[in-house]
């Protein structure tokens, strides 16, 4: 196991139970690298979600390992999970997953209200990252009142607050039309340069694929 590795993922299986059993993942063997930019492609039910949503310790694997800086995540607690996805994974979902009853400044500083950061440190940090994204006007609007393309820019904010070292992103841009997916991209590819982040996305755009440094079948993963 490299410093330089990331994320490993050892015969990683996982079955969602029920009167039907379906198995979502079938021994997924992977390494990302740190710093690089990922992209996990395959049709719907392919095991994509399920798989980012095991890296960022939401889904406990039936079996297998998934590495986070050579710790092992799935022998942690609930509550280790939790600091886990606070301090070192930011998660940008489809849907934004932004809070509606708060402004745009606000949904930015709530990881960082439970991390227990200082008002100092938060107010800088929404700061820059509302100028990064070229979202300062919306500062005090509500996510309610903005556009796709602008809610996805808040969510890639609030995913950041906490300088997480992992990005993972689920289907970032299927609520977006073409140009709005673009700048979404383009956004994502810059991560790793500015914030010095690992970046795993997860989705069935192929135009994602000029933006990564490399992309993942799940139909070869999940080969068993």
């Amino acid at each position: 196991m490299s410093d330089e590795d990331k994320i490993i993922l050892e015969d990683l299986i996982h079955i969602y139970k029920g009167v039907v059993e379906t198995v979502a993942l079938r021994g997924v063997d992977l390494t990302i690298k740190a710093g690089e930019k990922v992209c996990l492609v395959g049709k719907s039910g392919s095991g994509k979600s399920t798989l980012l949503h095991c890296l960022a310790g939401l889904i406990i694997p039936s079996s297998g390992k998934i590495f986070l800086d050579n710790e092992d995540i799935t022998k942690l607690s609930i509550n280790d999970l939790v600091k886990i996805r606070r301090d070192k994974i930011g998660l940008v979902y489809q849907n934004y997953n932004l809070v509606d009853f708060l402004t745009v400044d606000e949904n930015i500083q709530l990881p960082m209200l439970a991390a227990n950061k200082p008002k100092e440190e938060r107010r800088k940090r929404v700061d820059d990252l509302l100028k990064e994204f070229d979202i300062e006007r919306y500062k005090k609007s509500y996510p309610p009142y903005l556009s796709g393309g602008e809610k996805q820019r808040v969510a890639v904010g609030v995913a950041l607050a906490n300088n997480p070292s992992i990005i993972l992103a689920d289907e970032p841009t299927g609520n977006l039309d073409l140009e709005n997916a673009q700048k979404i991209y383009e956004l994502f590819e810059n991560l790793t340069k500015d914030y010095n982040v690992t970046l795993v996305i997860a989705t069935h755009d192929s135009n994602a694929l000029k933006y990564v440094d490399r992309h993942v079948e799940m139909s070869e993963l999940n080969s068993l």
